[in-house]
This record gives structure tokens, C-alpha cells and sequence, in this order.
């Protein structure tokens, strides 16, 4: 069985562990087993330290991170159905990779989207997360979002949106992609 994992991507700050729990309880009657993968916590100890200490991840520190996050959402969509996964996804070579090391598993790249103010502002607000404000410059310098022709990737706007906005735009942009697909 191909498994399917919707990857909630974007830079920090845009509201993707948020949104998870929305996906989650509205997947959950077809996917009863549907699991939350939080990508951040499955970085290596030293990419942790390098972003605690401000220092942007360069490409070399994320090849690693990506193909656990891709192993273990493909595992557990493999088993359960469906994951849905948080992981900025930053870049089209990074998307591409995790296509590649899981070709038995269908990723769909759901990129929440904000611009450098909101995003900043939403960063400042939080105090628990090793991604710090001062580091936004650098996913945003990162930063490619999918064009038309990406497979399974879509960008859903949140400036100005309240969370209600977001979470129907996603709810239905995703129900599209899978109707899409079939």
C-alpha cells in the first residue's frame, strides 16, 4: 500500500504544528490510525545546537534530517495509511529528496505561507522553540516555494487570515489534491 503523508511546510513561525491538529481530527474518521510526526524533533543534536546558538543550517546539516523525516513519516504512512507531518521543506532540491529516498510513499507539500512581517511577528511571540527571530532572513533567503507544475504541492496564504480562515483554506486545499490524484 502506498502511504500518503501531507507535509506541512514554510518557514518557521507559520502555524504549521497548528494546522496538524486540525488535519488530524479531519482525516481521522478515514484514517483512524493517523499519526503527527513533528519534524524539528527529529534533527540531530547538532543541528539543534547550531540553531539554538542562531547559526542558520546550511544544506549539508539537512540531507540527514530530510531522509528521517522522510523514513519515518513514509514508515508510519506505510503502516497507518496517512501521516501528516511539520517540516519547512524549504527548497525544491529538498522536496525532490524526499521523493527520491521514499518512492513508495505519495508526499503532498502543503506550504503555509507568510510574508517576512507576519512571520516575524508570530516568531517574536514564542519563547519555547530553538528557532529563533534573529534566523527568519535565513529561510526566507532559502526559500522556494512550489510552482504550478511541483506535484502535490500547494501554498496557502496567512497574512491578515484568522486561524479559522487558515484551517478552512487547508482543509479544502488538501481534499483537492487528493480528489486530484485520484
Amino acid at each position: 500500500m502506498v502511504g500518503k503523508v501531507i507535509i506541512l511546510a514554510g518557514t518557521a513561525g507559520t502555524g504549521k504544528s497548528t494546522v496538524a491538529d486540525v488535519l488530524l481530527k479531519n482525516h481521522s474518521s478515514k484514517y483512524p490510525d493517523v499519526k503527527f510526526i513533528e519534524g524539528d524533533t527529529l534533527h540531530p543534536p547538532s543541528n539543534v545546537a547550531k540553531m539554538s546558538e542562531g547559526i542558520p543550517l546550511e544544506d549539508e546539516d539537512r540531507w540527514g534530517w530530510l531522509e528521517k523525516v522522510a523514513n519515518v513519516s513514509g514508515d508510519t504512512a506505510r503502516d497507518r495509511g496517512m501521516c501528516i507531518a511539520a517540516c519547512s521543506s524549504l527548497k525544491k532540491k529538498y522536496r525532490d529528496f524526499m521523493r527520491e529516498k521514499r518512492p513508495d510513499t505519495d508526499f503532498y507539500f502543503v506550504f503555509l505561507y507568510g510574508t517576512k512581517q507576519e512571520v516575524l511577528s508570530r516568531l517574536e511571540r514564542r519563547s519555547q522553540h530553538f528557532m529563533k527571530a534573529n534566523m527568519m532572513e535565513s529561510q526566507f533567503k532559502d526559500l522556494e516555494l512550489p510552482l504550478e507544475d511541483e506535484p502535490h504541492c500547494c501554498v496557502v496564504q496567512i497574512d491578515g487570515k484568522g486561524f479559522q480562515q487558515v484551517e478552512k483554506d487547508v482543509k479544502e486545499i488538501v481534499s483537492k489534491m487528493f480528489t486530484d490524484k485520484q
